[in-house]
């Protein structure tokens, strides 16, 4: 047998044969192989986008809190004070979860589960709060 053959032999690649060798080989186990793994098992992360209407709206919020489903929130056709209403209402839901909060614009936030973490970066913008150029 070649070396080439020995060194494919020992990764595994070919079988050995007891003839190749000219000495006896006791009959041994089977090789075992360890089990193939996909590395491609995590699901797809899905972002929900809610409009709400009525406070009874901020339920399904929850529920996909509680499904471990970020949640953005878009407010803004929402009456002031009904918005602050669900908006508390989502932060103690997310607080119960161990989750996070993030105001992304005027009237849109941002609520994750625990098992996702937002990174803010904060850009400074002029005093008209526009994004300076370069």
């Amino acid at each position: 047998m070649s070396a080439m053959q020995r060194f494919m032999t020992f990764l595994g690649f070919a079988e050995e044969s007891p003839e190749e060798d000219g000495a006896e080989v006791p009959e041994a186990e089977p090789r075992r192989r360890a089990p193939v793994l996909s590395l491609h098992t995590a699901r797809q992360l899905e972002i929900v986008v809610l409009e709400p209407r009525a406070f009874d709206d901020a339920r399904r919020a929850a529920d996909c809190l509680r499904d471990r489903r970020p949640v953005v929130l878009n407010l803004q056709a929402v009456d002031p004070e009904l918005s602050r209403r669900i908006v508390d209402f989502l932060s103690g839901v997310t607080y119960a979860l161990d989750g996070h909060l993030q105001r992304v614009g005027e009237a849109i936030f941002l609520f994750t589960p625990s098992t996702v973490t937002i990174h803010a970066e904060v850009v400074p913008t002029d005093r008209a709060g526009l994004l300076p150029l370069g």
